[in-house]
């Protein structure tokens, strides 16, 4: 297969698909750090759907389908929600941030909450406007070329 041909039939969901994969990675990377820091701070389902993100993401460099785009948005909701919700001490360390208190949480870590909470949901709205671009151009595209 022709390289130059394949990245030239790719249309513009295709590129912000990629930068939603690097967006997730990155995420998944920073969610690593942070959920390493203390005991009970592992949400293994975060892990799990920001996984699978990032698996999806590049199935659908390779291969067009149309569910994977619907399902994207989804996964990284699911993780937004998952990581908001459990463990308590998430909301308990903004709180105690807030309140300039150590009760629920550790207001240290409010820093890296905020940005996991920021690139989660930065990564689910453009999922969801890479749906609305072609991923495959089907209009004037030349094979020759």
């Amino acid at each position: 297969m022709n390289i130059k041909a394949f990245i030239k039939k790719k249309g513009v969901a295709t590129y912000i698909n990629l930068a939603v994969l690097i967006l997730t990675t990155v995420t998944f990377i920073v969610y690593l750090k942070y959920a390493t820091s203390a005991d009970g701070l592992m949400m293994p389902w975060v892990a799990v759907m920001l996984a699978a993100v990032i698996v999806c993401e590049i199935v659908l460099f390779f291969f067009d389908n149309d569910y994977i785009p619907v399902i994207v948005p989804c996964l990284s909701m699911i993780a937004l929600g998952c990581f908001a919700y459990k463990p308590p001490e998430t909301l308990g360390s903004i709180v105690d941030y807030f309140q300039n208190i150590v009760m629920f949480g550790n207001p240290e870590n409010f820093k890296i909450i905020v940005s996991l909470i920021v690139l989660m949901f930065i990564t689910g709205i453009t999922s969801i406007v890479s749906c609305f671009f072609e991923r495959v151009r089907k209009r004037g595209f030349d094979e020759k070329d």
